[in-house]
């Protein structure tokens, strides 16, 4: 009953998203004045190839620290590739279900259980949301007097209510015997060298992520500094558990462009930076994930099973 009244939750705030890309959409979209941005992009492919490396990159990033947490001899591809799959099917299904695929993918290698891939996705899940809460924590501070609605006491309020909702849904026995367990297993990767390594593996394929959100905005003469456009990335990645359409598409424009016009007032440019890097990122995860596909044609059925159960979430 908890899983179904936070899943209510996160659907009506999708919902509510969805309807501010609708609004901002009627009021901002301009098809020509796109296209033309678009085609100017393609002008500079210098710039254009700098952004597919890094970003490209950024997943890498994350297959290292993964392939660090498992600490099997594995290779590298095979966690490249769970990512890559998973890119692709939170692109196409309404739901995140992508990392169906990235369990699917590491438990079919030898010694490797399906607990023990569930658990390793799991706690790489739990650190790109804990990197991408530090940053947004960090802008939040640093612009927080660009939120007329919001000040410290708030945040606080917030915080403290997040913390007693979180503690109130561990109350029951098996929930505190499955977190002590995975807290262990968690608790014994991150010592030590290794812990360290992992979440800058993590911390930098965000910052290389933001690179995208960087140049876009640049180009469309917004100038954003690389930290701004690094919690811009963080605020708006973050805003993706709310995800009700294939690629977050409408909630992660919506809270882009909120995002850009704490730091730049231009709602026009902030709506035309989160078309134009979404769909960057559009494109780029159908090309990495066909060619993925197309080297891997035996997976296909990773992304057919998530795919059909994306569907039946709707």
């Amino acid at each position: 009953m908890k899983r179904k009244h936070a899943t209510i939750v996160v659907r009506l705030a999708g919902a509510g998203l969805a309807l501010v890309f609708l609004w901002l959409t009627y009021r901002y979209f301009d098809g020509e004045e796109l296209l033309r941005q678009l085609y100017l992009l393609f002008q500079r492919p210098d710039t254009l190839a700098w952004m597919l490396i890094i970003y490209g990159a950024s997943f890498w990033l994350r297959a290292l620290a993964w392939k660090s947490y498992v600490g099997k001899p594995i290779s590298l591809i095979v966690y490249a590739k769970g990512i890559f799959f998973s890119l692709l099917i939170n692109h196409i299904a309404p739901f995140k279900v992508g990392d169906i695929a990235r369990v699917a993918v590491l438990a079919k290698q030898k010694d490797v259980s399906v607990d023990e891939a569930i658990h390793s996705v799991a706690v790489m899940r739990l650190l790109d949301m804990l990197v991408l809460c530090l940053l947004s924590a960090w802008g939040m501070y640093a612009y927080v007097h660009r939120f007329p609605a919001i000040n410290a006491t708030v945040i606080g309020v917030v915080g403290i209510i997040g913390v007693c909702a979180v503690a109130v849904l561990l109350l029951r026995k098996s929930d505190v015997e499955w977190i002590r367990k995975h807290y262990h297993m968690i608790k014994s990767a991150l010592r030590g060298r290794r812990g360290v390594y992992m979440v800058s593996m993590i911390a930098l394929s965000w910052l290389c992520e933001a690179v995208v959100i960087y140049e876009m905005t640049n180009t469309l003469g917004m100038s954003l500094t690389f930290l701004e456009s690094a919690w811009v990335n963080s605020i708006t990645v973050s805003g993706q558990v709310f995800q009700i359409a294939p690629g977050g598409l409408g909630t992660y424009e919506a809270v882009m462009a909120f995002a850009i016009t704490r730091i730049v007032p231009d709602w026009s440019g902030a709506y035309m930076a989160a078309m134009m890097t979404h769909a960057f990122k559009f494109a780029f995860s159908y090309l990495v994930g066909i060619a993925v596909l197309f080297m891997s044609p035996r997976d296909i059925s990773f992304v057919w099973a998530a795919w059909k159960k994306g569907r039946e979430k709707r």
